[in-house]
């Protein structure tokens, strides 16, 4: 995506606003924002395949198990306790490793229980926290908006992200404005959303008009939409 700290200036607002915000300071037209800076997307964290320091193989016995759901964090004594389909990502540990050959706190293994290699252990990959984080709100069911209708993905510093709140204002169409910087959940959802709908957004504001994601502020497409969409009766 690309960024501009004050995309709407005066009558500017009037024309269609086909960008989005990928950093604070304010990337030049034409330039993708940079991975590193605050409300960028990420590009996929790889995994660093890693042999543990503990055997990984069989039923894994005597092993901590983790497997994850839309329900959440799950423990299994072993392999053949963890579902088929949540068998791609299992967190795996050992709490007899000693000390100076744990991982430090920023990293876990994750293994693949799908299938053993020629040699019968399962591949292992040393994996962030906060990946892990992320994948485990990503198999979380999206919450229903209390407006149900259109929610905002922003973050404080985005030209692009008031501009497009000020224009859904000045149409009288509610939303909620979720702050991704600020709420990790946020963030998650805003990446499941888009995904679910074959897009992959690079910075913000995305858009969901129920139901329809939008990548960066586009006035006219946005005009667009809420023209097409049925007027709600008024309450009696």
């Amino acid at each position: 995506m690309y960024s501009f700290r004050n995309l709407v200036m005066g009558g500017v607002l009037a024309l269609s606003l086909l960008a989005a915000c990928g950093s604070p300071s304010g990337d030049q037209a034409g330039e993708p924002a940079s991975a590193t800076e605050p409300g960028a997307a990420q590009p996929p964290e790889v995994g660093e395949p890693v042999k543990p320091p503990f055997a990984v193989q069989g039923e894994l016995e005597g092993l901590l198990i983790v497997w994850f759901d839309e329900q959440g964090q799950h423990t299994a004594k072993t392999r053949a306790e963890v579902p088929e389909a949540r068998r791609e990502h299992v967190r795996i540990d050992s709490l007899a490793v000693p000390p100076d050959q744990r991982l430090d706190g920023d990293h876990v293994y994750v293994a693949d229980l799908r299938k053993p290699a020629g040699d019968g252990a399962y591949p292992v990959q040393k994996r962030t926290r906060s990946w892990l984080d992320g994948h485990v709100q990503s198999l979380l069911p999206v919450p229903e908006e209390p407006s149900g209708d259109v929610t905002l993905y922003m973050a404080s510093w985005c030209g692009a992200c008031k501009a497009a709140a000020r224009y859904l204002k000045s149409r009288d169409v509610p939303f909620v404005e979720k702050d991704i910087e600020k709420d990790r959940a946020a963030a998650a959802e805003m990446q499941q959303k888009a995904q679910a709908a074959g897009k992959t957004p690079r910075g913000v504001p995305v858009i969901d008009f129920r139901g329809n994601i939008m990548l960066g502020f586009d006035q006219q497409g946005l005009a667009s939409l809420i023209d097409q969409a049925p007027a709600k009766p008024n309450p009696i």
